[in-house]
């Protein structure tokens, strides 16, 4: 006896494989890299992904100090253009774990601000890359 597949899983199927063919690129196997040797904020920038279509999910780790002594709030991530990718807000205290998207196959900035007294503690390069498909 043959099994059919159902309509509705071929249609949706289908649909995944248009949107990420024109949704972006699909990458596997996506690697973000950040120097953070130097930084008095960022301690490392890393992502575990196994595919991205047009972003990447980053983990962000900051130093000890970060949020509570120079009153980090905010991680913004600027594209090369200028334009912001991604934001989230950064709890005082938390130093770990924090999710932010990067272009995929590309460099940005991931910037960490104070929005009490809206200044810029620090700023950060990051790139990705990986295997791209399409």
């Amino acid at each position: 006896m043959s099994r059919r597949i159902p309509r509705r899983q071929v249609f949706a199927s289908v649909a995944l494989v248009v949107a990420l063919g024109f949704g972006g690129c699909l990458t596997l196997g996506p690697t973000v890299t950040a120097d953070t040797g130097n930084s008095a904020v960022f301690e490392q920038v890393s992502s575990d992904e196994p595919w991205a279509s047009g972003r990447v999910k980053a983990s962000v780790n900051l130093t000890q100090d970060a949020t509570t002594d120079q009153g980090v709030t905010k991680l913004v991530v600027v594209t090369e253009s200028g334009s912001s990718f991604d934001t989230t807000t950064v709890e005082t205290g938390q130093t770990s774990g924090i999710s932010l998207y990067f272009p995929a196959n590309g460099n940005a900035t991931v910037t960490a601000v104070n929005t009490v007294n809206g200044t810029v503690v620090g700023t950060q390069p990051v790139t990705t890359s990986g295997n791209k498909l399409f």
